[in-house]
């Protein structure tokens, strides 16, 4: 407990802070903006066609991602094409298993393959090259995975088998149409919330050096190290891969998740205690805030938008549907856009 609490203090010092966000283009252009991760890129862009569209602007939003995958699993299976990755117990090929989804007519997305995601279906689904190349991206975002805090010397090229996130950008910038030239972004994740009651035992060795916590006290402990972790980190990669800008949305569902009010929607902004999923509603509009602002120079009083009351549900810890008595009124809205604003420029 000491020595996580000593690599607490450690990290502070070392907090990212948020780049000021992208001068904005003319507002009549249309900003193509695509999304390479796993399923918390589709989380977290949910809603950016929406709030675009409420503050008068024209965007096209892409997302490439594959279910419960690193970054390094989809750089090693570029190539090889038999190259496997386990995603909840299933054996899932990367080469032609990307989930596509893409907002450009409304804010419900066109899905390649149309059933959506589904597990042990290794192979079903598209390539990356076909999602790359679908648009003149003006933008590429890359989301790294939940362990990224301590794992990120990995994404630097420090690794036997060939990865490096600079190499993984400079392949996927080749299959873009001829004269496209995008501005690249990293998007900071959000960390497992405290009290979270499904020990990730997956980054203990990142973040505890595989000493497990002995009780809920420690534990909690461990998942803001793992916060302070991943802040601390995403600079230096940004600065390695030439960023030219960083979407923290982990930083806004941090602040969110201390907030409140806002953290009663849904257990800590998570599906459940056992998901790492965002929750529907406010924590997914929490999180394409930060790319609205980040990447198109929105700001809160640009954006109406905010998402229905309906879209409130929570799962249990069985799978099962928990009622939320969380109402997202308009002052709570105004509140979210106004905190996300803050959590990204401090």
């Amino acid at each position: 407990m000491k020595k996580i609490l000593l690599l607490l203090l450690l990290a502070l010092p070392f907090v990212l802070q948020a780049q000021e966000p992208t001068a904005p283009v003319e507002k009549n252009d249309t900003v193509r903006i695509l999304g390479v991760g796993n399923s918390w890129t589709r989380d977290s862009m949910r809603q950016l066609w929406a709030i675009a569209h409420s503050a008068g602007r024209n965007v096209i939003v892409g997302h490439a991602y594959l279910g419960g995958s690193r970054l390094e699993d989809q750089f090693l299976g570029l190539d090889d094409t038999s190259y496997c990755y386990t995603h909840a117990k299933q054996s899932q090929k990367v080469h032609s298993t990307y989930q596509y989804w893409k907002y450009k007519d409304g804010p419900a997305p066109i899905k390649e393959p149309a059933h959506g995601y589904q597990n042990g279906l290794a192979g079903i689904g598209v390539t990356l090259e076909r999602v790359v190349s679908d648009e003149p991206w003006d933008w590429i975002i890359f989301q790294p995975e939940a362990t990224f805090g301590g794992d990120y010397p990995r994404h630097m090229g420090q690794t036997d088998n060939g990865y490096d996130l600079r190499l993984f950008k400079e392949r996927i910038l080749q299959m873009l149409p001829a004269g496209t030239h995008p501005r690249i972004g990293l998007m900071v994740p959000f960390a497992y919330p405290q009290g979270n009651t499904d020990y990730r035992k997956a980054f203990l060795h990142y973040y505890n050096n595989d000493e497990t916590p002995k009780n809920q006290a420690a534990w909690d402990v461990l998942y803001k190290l793992q916060y302070q972790r991943i802040q601390a980190v995403a600079r230096p990669v940004a600065t390695y891969i030439g960023a030219d800008a960083i979407v923290n949305v982990g930083a806004a569902i941090e602040a969110a998740r201390e907030d409140s009010a806002l953290s009663k929607a849904g257990y800590l902004l998570q599906r459940a205690q056992n998901n790492t999923h965002l929750a529907e509603g406010l924590p997914m509009y929490i999180a394409s805030l930060c790319y609205a602002y980040t990447l198109l120079g929105l700001q809160p009083d640009d954006i109406p938008f905010y998402p229905a009351d309906a879209s409130y549900t929570v799962s249990g810890d069985r799978g099962e549907t928990l009622k939320n008595d969380f109402i997202l009124t308009e002052a709570l809205a105004r509140k979210a856009r106004e905190l996300t604003w803050e959590a990204i420029r401090e």
